[in-house]
């Protein structure tokens, strides 16, 4: 069988370029200034704010919160100098370190904390567990799911569509359970749909906690190959493929990608090279001379998948 590589010329010229022109600050022995929770601080409710001091040099921070069974609750990488967490009532340990590109610093010594109920859920927070924030998909058959609160009674659900405004199209209050399944007829058509939760009881109530799902069922277009034209010959082994995607005619656009295939036989009944991307060109080297054929589908991320495009040819002489 013959043998294709895959050559993306942007990486091997990543590749080249010489470590002395990376230049990253050393982080290794400097230390991280958190600020809240302190050591031994309780925590009312069931949110809390991690807060410490930017370090010169760090991009990023990596925030870990571990449990009584030092098994990890939050390990996370975040761009800013604090973090806001729910967390059930227990006793947990938080510590954070500084990144950049080449280097980290250590952990700052492990902070212990404690997080007790409250009756007073002004201050707390619904944890909504899934489907997960910006979740784009082609079925309307969707359970909600979040983490309970300790002194909540009940919960309240809304669901919002937007689509050139604002419409509320499902409330829900009274619910005893920490999941609700959605009516598919509230999907009427493709839209960004928010969901929020909040919590009740006799005394009081949460702030409503929200993410998005996008409901897309437009298939994507079918591609359009550029070039190499139908049965073009060369002596190059590497051939650039390009082609065009056509512009997604729907309420919502999901993000699509691409899968490129080559096959030695024009039924494509066994692929000698295939990969998914989200550019439309891809070098391709060949190691032997024959008639190579190629196509190309476009799938998004909501699960719609296009049709193929026609089949070309090139040779290779």
């Amino acid at each position: 069988m013959k043998k294709i590589n895959s050559i993306l010329l942007a990486t091997l010229s990543l590749l080249i370029v010489s470590c002395d022109d990376i230049i990253e600050e050393d982080l290794t022995n400097d230390n991280i200034q958190t600020i809240s929770p302190n050591e031994g601080a309780v925590i009312e409710g069931n949110t809390v704010q991690f807060v410490w001091q930017a370090l010169d040099g760090a991009d990023d921070y990596r925030l870990q919160i571990l449990n009584t069974n030092q098994s990890l609750v939050v390990d996370t990488l975040v761009t800013t100098t604090n973090f806001n967490a729910v967390l059930n009532p227990g006793d947990y340990q938080w510590r954070v370190k500084g990144e950049n590109f080449a280097y980290t610093t250590q952990y700052t010594f492990p902070i212990n904390f404690t997080m007790t109920a409250s009756d007073d859920l002004t201050n707390q927070n619904v944890q909504l567990s899934t489907p997960s924030d910006n979740f784009y998909t082609n079925d309307t058959s969707i359970i909600l799911t979040w983490s309970s609160i300790a002194s909540a009674e009940s919960y309240s659900l809304d669901v919002i569509k937007l689509n050139g405004g604002e419409e509320t199209v499902l409330q829900e209050m009274d619910i005893n359970a920490v999941n609700y399944t959605l009516p598919a007829s509230i999907f009427d058509e493709d839209a960004e749909f928010v969901w929020k939760v909040k919590a009740v009881n006799s005394t009081s109530e949460s702030s409503f906690s929200e993410r998005s799902i996008f409901i897309d069922r437009q298939t994507p277009n079918q591609p359009s190959l550029v070039t190499p034209l139908e049965a073009e010959e060369t002596t190059a082994l590497t051939v650039t493929f390009n082609w065009l995607t056509g512009a997604d005619t729907g309420n919502i656009q999901s993000v699509t990608t691409n899968t490129f295939e080559i096959s030695s036989d024009s039924n494509f009944g066994s692929l000698l090279f295939t990969e998914d991307l989200q550019n439309n060109s891809i070098p391709i080297t060949f190691e032997d001379s024959g008639t190579y054929y190629w196509r190309v589908r476009t799938f998004d991320a909501a699960g719609n998948v296009g049709d193929y495009s026609i089949t070309r040819s090139v040779v290779i002489l």
